[in-house]
């Protein structure tokens, strides 16, 4: 199963700290407290990771220990964690168990675990855009031609979008854990690179490192860019 992120929601005290309730007031101080909390992690991992009392998986940021050195090393991120919970509140809950954002950077925390698997994977980031200024600020630079290219696009279809896709190689790992009666369940997905990823690793503990055999990405639905800058190429979205 893979795991996207909470949701973000303004801490309902903010509005206290606020004399007027002005919502865009409110909305600048949640992303000023959000930003404060972000060097504060920034600050503490460059103290606390990599973890000194864990044991470090293969080259990767992954590193397991037992059942009392996991909790003790979590524990010093605990108060991290729980302001990152006041903006994401949903985070870890049932039904959907959402990890907190990736772009916090806060080490994912993972228990019982019986079974690492290291894949690589190639894999496409997309993003999609109304018109060729926004698309040039996100992707950068193109030639005159294509600009002309994907501003036909917009002037035979004012509703028209075009879609910007750049491939690189996804790290994963499918953790394999077991239950409080000792059944296995079924894998979680985790991209773990740039948050770091500590698990507790139960007796006979395995890894299965397949990142020298990458798995094919699916057979992509767009074909002949419009527009190609070596980094994302564009085509227009179906």
């Amino acid at each position: 199963m893979s795991r996207r992120s909470a949701p973000f929601v303004a801490p309902s005290d903010i509005d206290s700290l606020i004399d007027d309730l002005d919502p865009k007031a409110s909305k600048k101080q949640a992303k000023a407290l959000l930003s404060t909390l972000q060097e504060d992690i920034a600050s503490f991992r460059d103290e606390q990771f990599p973890p000194d009392i864990l044991r470090q998986i293969r080259d990767m940021p992954i590193f397991e220990g037992n059942l009392v050195e996991v909790q003790t090393y979590q524990q010093r991120w605990q108060p991290l964690i729980d302001r990152a919970m006041s903006f994401y509140p949903a985070a870890y809950l049932p039904p959907d168990y959402l990890p907190l954002p990736a772009s916090l950077e806060i080490p994912q925390f993972i228990y019982h675990v019986q079974r690492l698997h290291l894949t690589k994977t190639r894999a496409k980031e997309s993003k999609s855009f109304g018109s060729v200024g926004a698309l040039t600020d996100k992707c950068g630079y193109y030639t005159p031609q294509e600009i002309e290219r994907m501003s036909a696009v917009f002037a035979q279809d004012d509703e028209a979008r075009l879609v910007a896709h750049r491939e690189f190689i996804d790290l994963r790992a499918y953790v394999f854990c077991r239950d409080n009666k000792g059944e296995m369940l079924e894998p979680e997905r985790v991209r773990f690179y740039r948050t770091g990823l500590i698990v507790h690793a139960l007796p006979g503990f395995k890894i299965v490192d397949s990142r020298q055999t990458p798995r094919k990405r699916r057979n992509d639905a767009y074909s002949n860019p419009i527009a190609d800058n070596g980094v994302w190429k564009i085509y227009r979205k179906k």
